[in-house]
């Protein structure tokens, strides 16, 4: 595990988790249902931005058009266009 991983707290992991469920699913998801969600993330936003404030290494998550998801790759990893 690097240092990336060891430096995200429960309540990162859970924001993280949230967030792609509501990216990859909130367009399907019962109003209620997406409110509930909302309500969970925002909760955890402060732990958030507080995690981003400490993290020096810039990670990238793509989205490929078959559903893959290349997800928490180092920036070098890829050009910029």
């Amino acid at each position: 595990m690097d240092e990336y991983h060891r430096q995200q707290s429960h309540e990162v992991g859970e924001y993280l988790r949230l967030k792609s469920l509501l990216d990859d699913s909130g367009h399907q998801m019962l109003p209620e249902s997406k409110k509930q969600l909302e309500a969970q993330m925002r909760a955890l936003e402060e732990q958030w931005a507080a995690y981003q404030r400490r993290t020096l290494r810039v990670t990238v998550r793509v989205r490929l058009d078959n559903g893959f998801v290349l997800d928490e790759d180092p920036e070098e990893a890829f050009a910029s266009a």
